[in-house]
């Protein structure tokens, strides 16, 4: 049983098993990755595995430090935090030297800081905060199913289903901001994997009901970005106007017209999935459905005052400009970013950018189902796999554990998340349940990409396995991040 104000009862050993539990995998087998016969002193502090291990040690202190305070210190000094780490990243920008074409780490002495990894911890512990501190009078439905029911029901009758008046700016466009600044000023960096970390706070906005409909808006920019990056321009503006006319049907007064208009569509797109048409004249065929439709919705009477124009008519201004945006920013991207992008959407297929992702998917079939043992990995050895120590642990783990080793530390991770989510769920305190979302998503996202770029399901964008990689950067943010939320889930009975 649980009692108040004792820290040492209160903490929960389960997810601090887990987490000195992965850290160990991880010092294990960056050891392994770097195996060298020369010197093969597991501590010595020239091999990676012993810089490892004394980064671990150290995170452990900053575990302790942070369980000493009161977590309504935390609270208070959060933006003071987040201030700081934005001018560190800031900073990065114009003083840090370009390492494997980013510019993200700044030199301490001996040591290389990267302050994207303590922007994860920063911004957790503020988006936090604020959300914990403000309240919004609007109810918050959007996840029921009863509220999707309702919604469709409104549809069907006619009735429009989103107003203006419906963005919360303190309680919606504020947080976004929060994580789009970091966010902006990693991608200055050139370092995309980090930046897109901070996605995985769009998770958080939806548990906590803040961008119910705001989160389908970005839903539809990805699905806008991949069919500008897999066609050209001219096919997403011919999408865009498609989900356009889609948008005016759904909020006219009359469903004919709206079954009619989408199920014009709907059959077209089974035509050319039958007959293969897949011919220019699709796009001048979908122009005059939407020509058509366009005159058709006009000629309604009053039309324009029984929907949301300004916010239909903005939506598409800035649809059509981030189109054009997309293709703009394309082109200034390095062009081993471009053809990892190419290959991912199978508009190319260069073994020799590929070459890291398929030496990685070699090593990890090799291993079998148990692995061909420590220190026996022939890829590993063979230094076949760049990177293996770090973004590409999981290959190590593969070759010399096998399945047996990789399906351990895929439970011992979605454990760890479970566990973290369950107890969010248990929190008093809305910031301390944010937080546990914040954390479950920035490590969901983590051993998402980064396990799903080894086996050739996700892009290469360079981003750690939490507790594993190797880098002291990366393991003090993590732990922050992960004792920070222990913290606040020791003095869960605290508050009434």
């Amino acid at each position: 049983m649980k009692k108040r104000g004792n820290i040492l009862h209160n903490v929960d050993w389960l997810i601090i098993s887990l987490y000195l539990v992965l850290c160990l995998i991880g010092v294990v087998n960056i050891y392994a990755a770097d195996f060298n016969p020369i010197n093969g002193d597991f501590f010595d502090l020239t091999n990676r595995s012993g810089k490892q291990f004394l980064w671990l040690g150290s995170s452990l202190v900053i575990g302790l430090v942070i369980m000493c305070f009161d977590s309504n210190f935390f609270r208070t000094i959060s933006p003071v935090i987040y201030a700081i780490i934005t001018l560190l990243l800031l900073a990065v920008i114009f003083l840090a030297r370009d390492v494997k074409g980013a510019r993200a780490w700044i030199d301490i002495g001996p040591f290389k800081l990267q302050p994207a990894e303590f922007a994860k911890f920063a911004t957790a512990l503020f988006l936090s905060a604020y959300l914990g501190n403000i309240g919004s009078s609007k109810k918050k439905e959007e996840s029921s199913i009863e509220d999707v029911g309702r919604r469709l029901s409104r549809f069907i009758r006619g009735k429009k289903v989103f107003s203006i008046s419906d963005i919360d700016l303190y309680g919606q466009v504020l947080p976004i901001l929060i994580i789009l600044l970091p966010m902006a000023l990693i991608l200055g960096q050139d370092d995309t994997g980090s930046a897109l970390v901070f996605s995985s706070f769009f998770f958080v906005f939806y548990r906590e009901g803040v961008i119910g409909r705001i989160f389908i808006v970005g839903l539809m920019a990805i699905v806008l970005a991949i069919i500008t990056l897999m066609y050209d321009k001219h096919v997403a503006f011919t999408a865009l106007g498609v989900s356009a006319i889609l948008v005016y049907s759904s909020y006219i007064k009359n469903t004919k017209i709206a079954i009619g208009t989408i199920s014009s569509l709907c059959v077209f797109l089974v035509l050319m999935a039958v007959f293969d048409w897949n011919t220019s004249l699709n796009t001048y065929i979908l122009w005059g459905w939407i020509l058509i439709n366009l005159i058709v919705l006009l000629s309604i009477p009053d039309l324009w005052k029984r929907i949301e124009r300004g916010v239909v008519l903005v939506g598409l201004v800035l649809s059509m400009g981030y189109v054009g945006m997309l293709e703009n920013a394309y082109t200034i991207l390095q062009p081993h970013q471009k053809e990892r992008i190419e290959i991912i959407l199978g508009k190319k297929h260069d073994k020799s950018v590929s070459f890291q992702t398929d030496q990685s998917l070699n090593a990890i079939g090799s291993g079998g189902f148990s692995g061909k043992g420590f220190l026996e990995g022939t890829h590993t050895k063979g230094k076949w796999v760049p990177e293996q120590s770090t973004d590409y642990i999981f290959c190590t783990i593969g070759e010399e554990w096998g399945l047996i080793g990789t399906s351990l530390v895929i439970f011992l991770f979605i454990a760890l998340i479970f566990r973290i989510v369950q107890k969010a769920e248990m929190q008093r305190s809305k910031m301390s349940r944010v937080y546990g979302y914040c954390v479950a998503s920035i490590f969901f996202i983590h051993f998402l990409i980064n396990i799903g770029m080894t086996i050739q399901i996700m892009p290469v964008i360079g981003i750690p396995l939490p507790f594993m990689s190797y880098g002291g950067s990366s393991l003090f943010g993590f732990t922050a991040l992960l004792f920070m939320f222990i913290k606040f889930d020791s003095q869960r009975l605290d508050i009434l």
